[in-house]
């Protein structure tokens, strides 16, 4: 499979358009944002890539519409003046992202972990923000926040290998850093448009031995398979032929797309 991006999620999308996932959902819902296209459930890249460059049009049909209207009376008039002060005004006295990062001194991916961990409470108000009174009890959880999520938003698996080669001194690679993840030795501390990242002290903590480890498992298992075209000149066939019958043989490729060797010898017998 390739290593790029190929579809997202609701979550995905949205962090990768840069919105909420509620606004995705009302965007979606008035038309303005194309149904998922992969079983009714994940947008595909080639419809994703369509949609950064109407996002600003997107938001803005999002906002609220207001209705002008010439006032009756002198009354009418004043409450309609005083309106749009109140709303500012209401505006100001609530946090939504952005200022409340800004305003507790943190960064928007440190507060979005810091949600997702339990450690800042959801917004409490209609607006899907957050109250002055709910944020004034915020700043003492900072040194909290910060010793919980960290100062750095984390390494990729690319990243990540590069890393780990620098420190150890080995040819780390992106497929060992995905395997020590799979033995539980390295855990997501957040992502990014869907891939995994991990925090520096935990890549630093490892055991130089564990990452040895998946360095010689990854050699070994190529040591010992073969890719679709190493199989089908192995046995004198084309390609499609060896992948049909490898199907048909309930034959399923392993790690790197590649099968094993002793499998594919045995197609080969009568």
């Amino acid at each position: 499979m390739s290593q790029n991006r190929t579809d997202f999620g609701p979550v995905q999308l949205a962090r990768w358009l840069g919105i909420e996932e509620p606004q995705l959902r009302r965007a979606q819902n008035r038309g303005l944002i194309p149904p998922p296209d992969i079983d009714d459930k994940r947008w595909s890249y080639a419809l994703a890539k369509t949609l950064p460059d109407r996002i600003d049009d997107i938001v803005a049909a999002l906002e609220p519409k207001q209705q002008p209207a010439a006032p009756d009376t002198e009354a009418d008039a004043n409450v309609r003046s005083a309106t749009p002060r109140a709303r500012g005004a209401q505006r100001r006295e609530t946090f939504g992202p952005v200022q409340l990062s800004r305003y507790l001194g943190l960064k928007t991916w440190q507060l979005q972990r810091a949600r997702e961990r339990g450690l800042v409470p959801e917004p409490d108000t209609e607006q899907k923000r957050w109250s002055k009174e709910l944020a004034e009890t915020l700043p003492d959880r900072v040194e909290e926040i910060l010793a919980a999520v960290g100062d750095h938003p984390g390494l990729g698996s690319e990243k990540s290998a590069e890393h780990l080669a620098q420190r150890t001194g080995l040819e780390v690679e992106r497929a060992d850093v995905q395997l020590l993840a799979e033995r539980g030795l390295l855990r997501p501390v957040g992502d990014f448009r869907g891939w995994p990242l991990y925090a520096i002290d935990d890549l630093d903590s490892l055991d130089p031995a564990d990452v040895t480890a998946a360095i010689s498992d990854r050699h070994a298992w190529i040591e010992a398979s073969l890719s679709s075209e190493e199989a089908a000149q192995l046995l004198g066939w084309p390609v499609g032929k060896f992948e049909v019958t490898a199907e048909r043989n309930g034959l399923t490729p392993g790690r790197f797309g590649r099968y094993a060797r002793s499998a594919v010898e045995g197609l080969s017998a009568p």
